[in-house]
């Protein structure tokens, strides 16, 4: 075993090597692809990806969450679920949920699902020319994406949730705990919005070690040469990119999704209709991480209890974390296969 001085002498060293690095870098951001944008309403914007050599003609909409940015799916070339779909043919479209202002405060979950989610959906039936799409919802944009499917389930075909909550009464789901024990709405009536700052805080509370001291630790280890170091800085920039959450759609999620279970107990409401899973008919895919921190695999699988009804229903377990379920090169290739073959 090595003594504290030579331990030392080895860490001094890699904190050079670090430096060294950082200084022959230019300004590191993430390296994502353009898109086309074919819809814009007030923050959110709807962008579309066009294979090079098509093989479908079904477009596959992905919605992601509220609280974090979409361009995770695409960091740069190495790490994008995006680019490996186009691979195989797929026409992609992505919802950007933007930036909400303090004047959206009033924006609420009928407005996100029936309105903004609704009017993606059918722009991309427009610009497809197809009478459906498929529709992949990520994590927070599952819980969107099952809800729509419900109430308007003649424009989509298959439906696909990643790293998706449903089940919030699970063991060991510490974020849905931690949200029970907060009065949101005297938190929102104080502050409009909830800040990307305080959500930041949030998830890092999750993992104090791992996300904290650990990370520190392993700094100049996730510097030591400059391909590793972009990857590193993007993920940085990526995790402290967070937008705000407008107040009311905080208050209806913690307080429909979290505090009362909704999905699970069916007492979830949006645009006045009860959501009911058990109507669903659409081919269902739902893939989680195996060591997921933030949604535990048993949250997820309570999916499978509330679509009885469905035409098949698909459990795909990767191995891997919230993010690396799909961002992994380990895991993203069998993610892709199998979503290609859900697909056709």
């Amino acid at each position: 075993m090595k003594s504290f001085t030579a331990q030392l002498s080895d860490r001094q060293k890699l904190l050079s090597k670090a430096l060294e690095t950082l200084s022959t870098l230019e300004p590191v951001l993430p390296d994502s692809l353009e898109g086309e944008t074919i819809l814009s309403i007030d923050s959110m914007h709807l962008r579309y990806y066009a294979p090079q050599k098509p093989t479908s003609k079904a477009p596959l909409l992905i919605c992601y969450a509220l609280v974090n940015r979409p361009y995770i799916l695409d960091l740069e070339p190495s790490r994008s679920l995006i680019r490996d779909l186009l691979a195989t043919g797929q026409p992609i479209y992505l919802i950007d949920w933007g930036y909400p202002a303090s004047t959206d405060r009033h924006i609420g979950l009928d407005d996100y699902i029936t309105d903004y989610l609704h009017s993606a959906v059918e722009a991309v039936k427009a610009h497809s020319k197809q009478t459906q799409c498929d529709l992949l919802g990520v994590c927070q944009g599952g819980v969107f994406s099952l809800c729509y499917a419900q109430l308007e389930p003649q424009n989509i075909r298959r439906l696909i949730t990643l790293v998706t909550p449903v089940d919030t009464e699970v063991k060991n789901f510490t974020l849905s705990q931690m949200i029970r024990q907060v009065d949101i709405a005297t938190l929102v009536r104080a502050q409009g919005n909830i800040s990307g700052e305080m959500l930041n805080q949030l998830y890092a509370s999750l993992k104090p070690l791992a996300l904290g001291l650990h990370k520190q630790l392993n700094l100049a280890q996730n510097l030591r040469n400059p391909d590793q170091a972009r990857t590193f800085l993007r993920m940085e920039h990526w995790l402290n990119d967070s937008p705000d959450l407008t107040g009311r759609g905080a208050v209806e999620f913690a307080q429909q999704f979290f505090q009362q279970n909704g999905l699970m107990n069916g007492s979830l409401e949006i645009g006045g209709q009860k959501i009911d899973l058990s109507e669903l008919k659409q081919p269902i895919l739902n893939a989680f991480g195996s060591s997921d921190h933030l949604v535990p695999p048993a949250s997820s699988k309570g999916l499978k209890s509330l679509v009885t009804t469905c035409e098949s229903y698909n459990e795909l377990e990767l191995k891997g974390g919230h993010i690396g379920a799909f961002i992994s090169s380990r895991t993203r290739g069998e993610l892709v296969k199998a979503i290609t073959d859900f697909l056709k």
